[in-house]
């Protein structure tokens, strides 16, 4: 087999990664106790660690062994893809990202949890964020933690101006005209770089415009439809204007957008709940002004926010599945719900949690997330999610940069979405 040059130094530096994670995670095992492993990004590790130890002490002689992986998701993705790949029974658990789950089902990389988490259970979760675990019928990972996209405005700016938070697209575009006055304050930022939150902003786009991605039932691609033409066209003028978005949001991340956001240089925000929580925070200069509203919508289509948010399923190779499944069961009980989203300001994934009063003291926008939530829209559950994603942000990008039309972006980009997906194949499932 030939390799390009890029592709042999990626696929190498990917088992480096991954040959140094198992390594660190082996060398301290020994004749260890029963112990089960999960990859997680660093960040999370100390609000993990409380939820592993209780789940030791309910559970005398096991050990939860916590595995930093690296920082950036699409990296953690492919520690785990080429862990499973190989068989390797290293990770029990697998934290997963909402459109993580049709690809490793498919592959055959999870076992199914229906029998131990029957669709009974369902009441007890966020349905949008039980269904995100859900592929061809069957149950592969539980929600532990939810997210969506939001609409983030100043609240004092637009009193004073006498402007109404924006409902549709054309009033978000006329408001941040309006109130910018670059270079020191612009109308709207969001995150135009080319990686996943790009998807993520163009979704709740052509959501509000009534279109469609990929419809996951059908296999159809609605992206050179009207809708989504309309959608990239919106983008396109934000990006492009120099009035109402910054020249350098096709590089912004989250991160970048919201520091812009916080720092009083913008109007409007496109972002996750987190944003909102950092920006009424002790020291920020926003506290009290700052309003949270769905994304805008357009005549025929409804406004709607990307569903984000991590679950655990477990590893096929798992040697101890049973206590796996365990503490799935201890990760979403309310104290680890606790214990997890007072501190980050995460979104629970379970029901109850919105009724508790320790979450809703550390961070009470809660209440409001979770009337918001029942209009979240997901990703397509596709097996090649990644490859679609990576069409889309291609020919998204082009039409931000002015490289290309609109409409022929899209054309191009349902062209070869079409030909990614091809004939459709019957679901592998395993138990």
């Amino acid at each position: 087999m030939t390799f390009l040059p890029g592709v042999r130094l990626r696929a190498t530096l990917l088992f480096v990664c991954l040959a140094l994670v198992v390594g660190c995670t082996r060398a301290d095992r020994g004749p260890a106790p029963p112990a089960i492993s999960v990859l997680l990004p660093p960040s999370e590790r100390p609000f993990w660690e409380p939820i592993a130890r209780s789940f030791e002490a309910a559970h005398p002689g096991a050990h939860v062994e916590l595995v930093e992986g690296p920082q950036a998701t699409d990296l953690r993705e492919n520690v785990y893809a080429a862990s499973l790949l190989a068989r390797d029974a290293t990770f029990d658990l697998v934290y997963l990202d909402v459109t993580w789950t049709a690809k490793f089902a498919a592959a055959g990389w999870l076992r199914t949890l229906d029998a131990s988490f029957p669709d009974s259970m369902r009441a007890q979760f966020l349905a949008p964020a039980w269904s995100a675990g859900e592929f061809h019928g069957h149950l592969y990972r539980v929600p532990v933690r939810t997210d969506m996209g939001l609409l983030l405005y100043r609240k004092d700016l637009l009193d004073s101006a006498g402007v109404a938070p924006p409902a549709t697209y054309d009033q978000l575009a006329t408001a941040a005209e309006r109130l910018s006055h670059p270079p020191g304050r612009w109308g709207y930022v969001w995150q135009g770089a080319q990686y996943e939150g790009l998807v993520c902003n163009f979704l709740e786009v052509l959501t509000g415009y009534g279109g469609y991605w990929i419809d996951p039932s059908t296999d159809d691609i609605g992206l050179d439809d009207p809708q989504a033409v309309s959608a990239a066209a919106f983008l396109a003028r934000c990006a492009q204007g120099r009035t109402i978005s910054p020249p350098g949001v096709t590089t912004d991340q989250e991160e970048q957008s919201r520091r812009v956001f916080q720092d009083g240089r913008a109007v409007f925000l496109r972002c996750w709940p987190y944003a909102y929580r950092l920006s009424q925070q002790e020291g920020s200069p926003l506290v009290g002004r700052v309003g949270a509203i769905l994304m805008p919508y357009a005549p025929g289509g409804h406004p709607a926010g990307t569903l984000g948010g991590w679950g655990l399923g477990v590893s096929r190779y798992s040697r101890r599945p049973d206590l796996a499944i365990e503490f799935i069961r201890h990760a979403v009980s309310p104290e680890s719900q606790r214990a997890l989203c007072a501190p980050t300001g995460y979104a629970p994934a379970l029901n109850s949690a919105y009724h508790d009063p320790e979450l809703l003291a550390a961070n009470p926008f809660l209440n409001r997330f979770r009337a918001l939530h029942d209009h979240v829209v997901p990703r397509p559950d596709i097996p090649r999610y990644a490859q679609a994603s990576d069409i889309l942000q291609r020919h998204l990008s082009a039409a931000l940069a002015g490289m290309d039309d609109p409409k022929h972006a899209m054309e191009e980009a349902a062209q070869e979405t079409r030909l990614l997906i091809g004939p459709r194949h019957p679901p592998r499932v395993d138990g």
